[in-house]
Order: C-alpha cells, then sequence, then structure tokens
C-alpha cells in the first residue's frame, strides 16, 4: 500500500517566526510577559447554531471554550493567547535562530503540523521554503505525526481544554468581554502587559464569569441579524478596545 509521507527539516529562514501571533498555554504567556514582551488576546464566540452538537467540530471547539451568557442566550467563549510576533518574534536572533530555543512554545514546538484536527497540513499553504520538505525526518504518514509529534499535540490539545476556564475568566477580569463570532472575523486586544500579567498571576482573585456582560461583534449582515433575533447583545460601539479583524471576502 502505497503510503503519503511527509519529510521537513528546517533551514533556520526564520519565515515562520515573523508576521504572527504565536498562541500559548497559560504558563507560556506569564514567561513570555515576564521577559518583557506583548501579548494579544482573541476572543471567538459560538453556539450550536455554528454547528451540530453531535458534530466533532463542535466537539473541539466546545472543549477548548466556556459557556457565558451575552444578552438572554447562551453563547460559548473561546479566549485564546498569542505571543505578538507581528513584525518578527522578540526572540528571534539575529542569525534567524531562536533565542530562547530549549524553552520555546508548544506550538512552535509542533510547527509545521496543525493542531486542529480538522486542518490537514498543506505544504503549499505554509511560508517555509520547497527544500524544506524534500529531506529530513518524517513529520507524518497520511496525516498522522510521527509519535513524539503527536505526543506534543496531544499535549497542546490537553491544555486549551484544562486552561480554557482560566484564560476566558483573566478576560472577564480585565474588561475584555466582546468576542467576534467564531468563522466571521477575529476580535484582537493588546492589553498592557504589567496589566495582563498581574492578572494572570493573580487568578484567586478573578470574578464570577456570570456577572461578566459579554457581547458578540460581527461583520456579516444576514449573521447579524440572525444572531439579533435571538436576543443576543452585539457591540456597535466606534471606539473599542479590540482590532476588529474580518475573515469575510469584501469586494473591491
Amino acid at each position: 500500500m502505497q503510503t503519503n509521507t511527509i519529510r521537513f527539516s528546517c533551514v533556520g529562514c526564520g519565515v515562520c517566526c515573523k508576521g504572527r501571533l504565536i498562541p500559548l498555554t497559560v504558563s507560556e504567556a506569564e514567561q513570555w510577559l515576564s521577559r518583557g514582551h506583548d501579548i494579544a488576546v482573541i476572543l471567538e464566540a459560538f453556539n450550536e447554531s455554528t454547528w451540530p452538537t453531535t458534530s466533532g467540530e463542535y466537539a473541539h471547539s466546545a472543549g477548548r471554550s466556556v459557556e457565558v451568557l451575552c444578552g438572554d442566550t447562551k453563547i460559548r467563549v473561546i479566549a485564546i493567547f498569542a505571543g505578538k510576533a507581528i513584525e518578527q518574534c522578540p526572540n528571534l536572533r539575529p542569525d534567524n535562530l531562536c533565542g530562547i530555543y530549549e524553552e520555546r512554545p508548544l506550538v512552535c514546538r509542533i510547527y509545521p503540523m496543525e493542531i486542529n484536527p480538522f486542518i490537514e497540513l498543506r505544504k503549499e499553504e505554509k511560508v517555509c521554503p520547497p527544500e524544506v520538505w524534500e529531506l529530513g525526518e518524517i513529520l507524518c504518514t497520511d496525516g498522522q505525526a510521527d509519535p513524539a509529534l503527536d505526543a506534543l499535540i496531544t499535549l497542546s490539545r490537553q491544555a486549551d481544554k484544562s486552561e480554557a476556564q482560566v484564560k476566558v475568566t483573566v478576560c472577564a477580569q480585565l474588561n475584555l468581554s466582546v468576542a467576534s463570532w467564531k468563522g466571521d472575523a477575529l476580535a484582537v486586544y493588546f492589553p498592557e502587559r504589567e496589566i495582563m500579567l498581574n492578572a494572570l498571576l493573580s487568578l484567586k482573585d478573578t470574578p464570577d464569569l456570570s456577572t461578566c456582560k459579554w457581547k458578540v461583534r460581527v461583520d456579516d449582515a444576514t449573521l447579524r441579524g440572525r444572531l439579533e433575533a435571538v436576543s443576543l447583545t452585539l457591540d456597535y460601539s466606534e471606539k473599542n478596545n479590540y482590532i476588529f479583524h474580518s475573515l469575510q471576502p469584501h469586494s473591491s
């Protein structure tokens, strides 16, 4: 039987360390902030109207989310903490090597494999130069990651689930309470470094999530009307403390 084997060998070009946000676990976010670097917080919301509750996609997202009240309706919120590397990772050295290689985030150890089980690894969608795929160790076979890499992916998924409550609670404490609708847009916050770090270090003082007034910001007009119809509270304010990045195609 013919197998589809993908090999990978990093050439140290540093391109994967530039122009992105790097998802972090809670402990990694603390380390990142303690090093003097900034993080972003991404908030996404959804409910059973996004997928059937029996689907694998719903179960995956529900496992890394927290149920909250938005208006009169229950929604699920996912909070993602991400290292700010929009220009480049602050840990990238001038020689394009990682300055914290032994302590690099879990997602960096997993790259270029996908963590989401519903996203297939596609070489053509990665920023790496073509030669990285020609030689090197086996990354995956027929979509199944190498055992050592698969263990890291499992660890990342477990952290997503076990830390979901902590992440959403920290957001509520800092009044980061407007989420985008999953698949429609991204609501991205850039909290002040010291304030974010203090919130992470004082989790015992976090509020009851039920007291937080959660809202949703939507780009698509049809979706907006559907969510209004089920009494979700939507955010229409022109001045806000987040960047709203639409994922919808717009005609030129």
